[in-house]
């Protein structure tokens, strides 16, 4: 209930008149090749260049915000599956905690190629924040050939770059798992080594109160991050999103809550 308060009172004050309108975000499309091979599976990058001082959100925007949207218009036979996030930032104001992206972000899109080429359109609306959100919307667009020819290898580059900021999968010998109390989530993984920090964004919303500290215990060998649930009432069956470890290495957690 706390967050559609705030994302309602956000937008109520984006669409005063007597408030100040962000600088527009640039988008566009970086496909990871092109041409590309029938039937293949392609990366396809929603660039946002964002203004400086604003902000955009993660899948899970925190205390208030909104995550971007995107449409599709493809080719006959094409398709595009789920938006890939990179690992977000925290960012701390007076609403509460919001998870997010400044400067510049790229989602990945996994794209199905169809048996012949034509225009990607992505249609897209997202919010932009600093002292005030506004809401944007526009369109990107980029023609992708379908053939065997080797592609530029300048898309590759860039979307390469883009993959690295994505969470990596943990290693199976961390042995990573979760359960709760009547307060809390706790999320236990064994590195082999001593983790000095951590956070976590969860990728649901009302999972954890995102104000609370998140107070880690560890050892030599093995750690435990304890997480405020922000609905005590309600049973928690799997703990996903980001672990970030040492303020470095980001890693993907969607383990079940005993």
């Amino acid at each position: 209930m706390r967050h559609c308060l705030l994302t309602l009172l956000f937008w109520i004050v984006a669409n005063s008149s007597i408030l100040a309108q962000a600088p527009d975000t640039k988008v566009s499309l970086v496909p990871e090749e092109n041409p590309v091979k029938p039937g293949s599976e392609t990366l396809v990058g929603i660039r946002f260049q964002i203004p400086p001082g604003w902000h955009m959100y993660w899948v899970n925007p925190g205390d208030a915000g909104e995550p971007p949207k995107v449409q599709w218009v493809l080719p006959a036979g094409w398709s595009a599956g789920d938006l890939e996030w990179p690992t977000p930032t925290r960012m701390v104001n007076p609403a509460g905690v919001d998870y997010g992206y400044e400067n510049e972000v790229m989602l990945l899109t996994p794209t199905k190629v169809g048996q012949s080429g034509g225009d990607l359109t992505a249609n897209l609306r997202w919010l932009v924040c600093k002292e005030v959100c506004v809401p944007q919307k526009g369109s990107a667009k980029t023609s992708l050939r379908v053939g065997t020819s080797a592609p530029d290898p300048a898309g590759a580059q860039i979307i390469g770059a883009a993959k690295a900021k994505l969470p990596k999968t943990p290693p199976i010998q961390w042995k990573v798992n979760a359960f709760q109390n009547p307060g809390q989530l706790i999320l236990n993984l064994r590195p082999g080594t001593k983790v000095q920090q951590a956070t976590f964004f969860p990728a649901e919303r009302e999972i954890i109160e995102n104000t609370a500290t998140q107070k880690l215990s560890s050892t030599s060998y093995a750690a435990q991050l304890a997480l405020k649930r922000a609905d005590t009432t309600k049973k928690v069956l799997r703990l996903k999103g980001v672990l970030v470890i040492n303020g470095a290495t980001a890693y993907a957690v969607d383990v079940p809550v005993k």
